[in-house]
């Protein structure tokens, strides 16, 4: 059985984006951008002995990385303010009856799929999920933003489960994001992928 209902989101959900190493603006700048760039100027003036061209080249990377900061913490910004927006996230609440773990496609691993009845399955890929030391579970929620499909975290209800190893893969030709929504049964799975992940499906609406 899968729920998916709508919420606010709180302090936990914005604190979950600068989770994976980002600082505030001027620790970023400080620790990444500046010795980045004296790297880069040290590199380029010792092959080319040229201070213009080293200064040039650090300065446009300097650049890149403050425009990069610039946009992440605007992101942040605008997350903050859906704490009054009852409908910011998605809370998907699943209890499935089996769980898979796929062939992944190249690195884009692990690859698993929840059985959650109703002739269901979510789809779950990336190396996202392997922060998540207590998972796969059979009971679990997903938060994921209402807007962009991005997933925040998960909450696991249930412990862990191993999930069965399957024979089912990713294709070359498959068009998925992180999490996917998807008709399928566990007998038909391999053709039912093909199906709702290939090529000609890519006018799908994401999930």
């Amino acid at each position: 059985m899968m729920t998916i209902y709508g919420r606010a989101a709180n302090d936990l959900d914005v604190k979950a984006l600068t989770d994976d190493g980002q600082g505030s603006p001027g620790r970023n700048l400080a620790t990444v951008s500046f010795p980045v760039a004296a790297i880069a100027f040290g590199i380029v003036y010792s092959k080319w002995r040229s201070a213009l061209a080293a200064g040039i080249f650090a300065m446009g990377l300097f650049l890149v990385s403050l425009l990069s900061n610039i946009r992440f913490f605007r992101a942040i910004k605008r997350r903050k303010n859906m704490k009054k927006d009852a409908n910011a996230l998605e809370v998907l609440e699943v209890s499935a009856s089996s769980v898979l773990e796929l062939e992944p496609l190249g690195d884009d691993a692990p690859a698993f799929c929840f059985f959650v009845g109703e002739g269901k399955a979510l789809l779950l890929v990336g190396q996202w999920l392997l922060k998540y030391h207590s998972f796969p579970a059979e009971s679990f929620r997903l938060h994921r933003w209402a807007d962009t499909k991005k997933p925040i975290r998960i909450d696991a209800i249930e412990r862990p489960v191993d999930a069965a190893i399957s024979k089912v893969r990713l294709r070359p030709s498959h068009r998925y994001g992180k999490i996917e929504v998807l008709d399928a049964a566990l007998e038909t799975l391999q053709a039912d992928l093909d199906q709702a992940l290939g090529r000609g499906s890519a006018a799908r609406v994401p999930r």
